[in-house]
């Protein structure tokens, strides 16, 4: 078995056709892939901080920040003192920011067990397996406290 230039083109395309459903849901939000992620994230990790998700989310603290506020403002997302330091902010998902990220995420979801009842569980088996091991790099440099978000 070979992998050749058609594989990256059909990885790309799939992307494409599995972000573009949960796009969708956030255009009616006013919002994006970023923000779908960080509420992703916030809504599975309830008190995170805002150092914890940058690197969950493999961007710096200053990259987070627009996206960030732009949540904060529209109540998706609340900060507030972290119990460990009152100098971290600790963040949440407001009923809206998780309402919107179900919205998304759910539709990703059936796509996939789509796809899967279609493909058998021998495809689903081979898929998580690439998917590990093109997600190690990223998953080595995860901070541990946002580990869960994959592992079973």
């Amino acid at each position: 078995m070979s992998i050749d230039e058609r594989d990256i083109a059909l990885f790309f395309l799939g992307w494409r056709g599995f972000v573009d459903t949960a796009d969708t849901v956030l255009a009616e939000y006013e919002l994006g892939r970023v923000d779908h992620r960080i509420l992703y994230v916030v809504v599975r990790q309830p008190g995170i901080t805002v150092s914890q998700l940058a690197g969950a989310l493999g961007i710096s603290r200053q990259a987070l920040h627009r996206p960030l506020s732009g949540l904060l403002r529209r109540s998706y997302v609340t900060r507030s003192a972290s119990p460990r330091s009152g100098r971290e902010r600790a963040l949440s998902a407001t009923t809206a920011g998780k309402s919107v990220e179900r919205a998304a995420t759910s539709l990703q979801l059936t796509q996939l067990e789509q796809v899967v009842a279609t493909a058998g569980p021998v495809a689903l088996a081979g898929w998580r397996a690439v998917m590990r091991g093109l997600a190690e790099p990223a998953f080595a440099a995860t901070p541990p406290s946002t580990r869960h978000l994959i592992e079973s």
